[in-house]
């Protein structure tokens, strides 16, 4: 066999080392059991064999490692690498780096899907290096070693390998040692870092942990929480078919599947859908009136004025800057911000003649939240059965990304970039100075990628005794979701310093749910509890006189919304 390979000793020097080398990309060991034989032969020391060979790996390692990284410029690859699960598994992947790269080195046709992972979930491109070459050189070594020595002595060798392998990985498994090669890899990373070009910093980064979030009036969310939630991740319509069966079964059980709409008696279709927003805030008696934003209706003629406007906006005591929103509406759609009239005019062109609109003062606190409240017939008091908060869509500049930049970048906002392009068309290519947080949307609606979170714990009696006081004053409300904006979570605590912007019936969600922190069978159990807890206000409604729609009823109420709701100009 050696005889075979003398014509290969002319040709030794770098073009045979090149080949050497780019055969480890086809296969490392074929490669490996080359470069013995080239040894064997004396064609090439057993140093710069196991060099070449080395080089070689890590090189097609980081190749690999790269490719993953480079797919994240596809958007649809991009978007489909963001969500619990793909948080954990990067967590865990990176939490048990050394022990998965070393299992890819032992285990065939694992190694490049693994490393391929690595760079899609953005492994610390320094360790990584670290961990290949550490891997490769020992496999490289190893088997060199082996296959270059004889029977005895290759014996020999495997106890020795063997033993100071065992012996490194236990070292490896205290913390001393794990703290000491941390210190060591930021050292090393502090040192580098600085001297490669921005770019090439970035791409090694890949993206940050998830930033903290911290909005006027919240609490801010902190670094590295999940940012898109597992429930957000199901299509609508698969999501839903788990509820739609419990409806049935609810609905055969009550002997009615329509009786939620009698929940709310005082709310047309009990506020399960279509009903009008003006008359559901115009329940709200005299007694609590403070608590909700100034409000008026109007229908949509063309022959409205501007005085006649002005007339109507003043008598409500309203002014500029003000919201203006659909009397039938859905999750924000058709919501707009208007600073003046010419705002107020341009709306109205876009808005559907003959329908009715909302104009709605436009409350200053900068805290926004969704409180479920439940309060059976018959009960002298009721609960917040959920309270969420209500981060709206936005982005922070950093005085070199251009807002679409910043848009993609962020995992919220990327995920509906679709509908900032196009409500922010004439922005995008806006630079926002460093640490400016710029909002993308007026609601805070999930469709428009707000963010929910649980708010539950800050629930206080305090609080419920003061929508116990509100819903006193609204006669037939039983069951539904207060949309409120206030000053800060510690007044709102005590039942102080909010607005109510929008009350909602039977159709609401206990929005807290959505969270992204919520695992999926949590997020369940809370809808099937609320659905549940629907049904018997209905029906204990019922048991006093209210009467369900048909399904018949039902449905145009269902017609009448989803006609209007293309019809609506866009949010802004």
């Amino acid at each position: 066999m050696f005889a075979a390979l003398q014509p290969i000793t002319a040709l030794a020097g770098f073009p045979l080392l090149l080949g050497l080398a780019l055969l480890t990309l086809l296969h490392e060991d074929v490669a490996i059991a080359a470069g013995a034989s080239l040894v064997s032969v004396g064609t090439v020391s057993i140093g710069v064999t196991a060099f070449t060979l080395l080089c070689g790996i890590v090189a097609g390692d980081l190749f690999i490692y790269v490719l993953g990284l480079l797919s994240l410029r596809v958007t649809w690859i991009r978007r489909r690498t963001e969500g619990p699960m793909l948080e954990r598994c990067r967590n865990a992947l990176q939490k048990n780096l050394l022990p998965t790269l070393v299992t890819c080195r032992l285990v065939p046709g694992v190694l490049f899907p693994t490393y391929f992972a690595c760079g899609v979930m953005r492994v610390p491109f320094l360790r990584f290096v670290a961990i290949t070459l550490a891997t490769a050189g020992v496999h490289v070594g190893l088997l060199l070693t082996l296959m270059t020595s004889s029977l005895e002595s290759a014996a020999v060798q495997v106890q020795v390998i063997g033993i100071g392998c065992a012996a490194a990985l236990m070292l490896l498994r205290t913390r001393r040692a794990q703290a000491i090669a941390g210190a060591l890899f930021a050292r090393v990373r502090a040192k580098l870092e600085p001297h490669l070009p921005a770019a090439l910093r970035d791409a090694l980064h890949g993206s940050p942990t998830p930033r903290a979030i911290a909005l006027p009036g919240l609490p801010v969310v902190p670094a590295g929480a999940p940012t898109i939630g597992w429930a957000e991740r199901i299509p609508p319509l698969l999501f839903y078919i788990p509820l739609v069966a419990q409806w049935f079964a609810l609905g055969i059980r009550h002997r009615s599947l329509t009786l939620p709409t009698a929940a709310n008696p005082s709310i047309e279709a009990g506020g399960l859908l279509g009903e009008s927003k003006i008359a559901c805030m115009d329940l709200i008696g005299p007694a609590a009136r403070r608590w909700a934003a100034q409000s008026v209706a109007l229908v949509n003629r063309p022959s409205l004025t501007p005085a006649q406007l002005d007339s109507l906006a003043s008598g409500a005591g309203l002014s500029f800057p003000l919201v203006a929103k659909p009397d039938i509406g859905w999750r924000g759609i058709g919501v707009r911000l208007v600073r003046d009239s010419a705002d107020l005019h341009a709306y109205l062109r876009g808005f559907p003649a003959d329908a009715r609109l909302i104009l709605q003062e436009h409350v200053p606190y900068a805290g926004e939240a969704g409180i479920f409240y439940v309060r059976k017939p018959g009960e002298r008091h009721g609960r917040i059965f959920s309270m969420t908060f209500r981060y709206y869509p936005h982005v922070v500049g950093d005085g070199r990304s251009t807002l679409r930049q910043l848009i993609a970048a962020d995992p919220r906002a990327s995920w509906k970039a679709e509908l900032h392009h196009e409500a922010l068309a004439d922005r995008l290519d806006e630079v926002p100075e460093a640490g400016r947080t710029v909002r993308l949307s007026l609601v805070g609606s999930s469709r428009v990628g707000g963010l929910y979170k649980d708010a539950c714990g800050h629930v206080t009696a305090t609080l419920t005794a003061r929508f116990d006081e509100i819903a006193d004053e609204m006669p037939g409300f039983h069951f539904g979701r207060f949309d409120v904006r206030f000053a800060s979570v510690e007044r709102l605590a005590v039942g102080e310093d909010f607005r109510i912007i929008e009350v909602n019936g039977a159709g609401a969600e206990a929005i807290h749910m959505w969270d992204p922190e919520f695992r999926l069978g949590d997020a369940y159990a809370t809808l099937f509890h609320q659905q549940a807890l629907m049904f018997e206000v209905a029906a204990a409604c019922r048991a006093q006189g209210a009467r369900p729609l048909s399904a018949l009823e039902l449905v145009r109420y269902q017609r009448r919304q989803q006609n209007l709701l293309p019809l609506y100009p866009a949010s802004n």
